[in-house]
């Protein structure tokens, strides 16, 4: 198993709040973000090492698969949650906008 893939169970595991189905989609989720950061060269990285950069690569990747913004939506926030468990919530912007996602004014 990947040492990234290793810790995102890790702090999944040690995290029991939320429903079910809502464990079960961000575990698939951030399982999925380990793999395509590790396909896009990123290896030996650890869930404390997770940086602004990879986000970034991870919404590129996004954008070049064709995904659609609400499924980019929905992993940026799993991101989020990582980031808040491994205390650097600074590292995905808050805003979905600001990585090309979605419309800035909502509409």
């Amino acid at each position: 198993m990947r040492e990234l893939h290793f810790d995102l169970l890790r702090l999944l595991e040690d995290d029991r709040r939320g429903s079910h189905a809502t464990r079960r989609a961000r575990r698939f989720a951030l399982a999925q973000a380990a793999e395509t950061l590790h396909g896009l060269g990123y290896r030996g990285l650890r869930a404390r090492g997770f940086k602004g950069r990879h986000v970034d690569a991870l919404v590129a990747e996004w954008r070049r698969q064709g995904l659609s913004d609400g499924t980019v939506k929905n992993r940026l926030a799993h991101l989020r949650w990582l980031a808040r468990r491994i205390g650097k919530p600074g590292i995905v912007r808050k805003d979905n906008a600001s990585y090309g996602v979605g419309s800035p004014c909502g509409t």
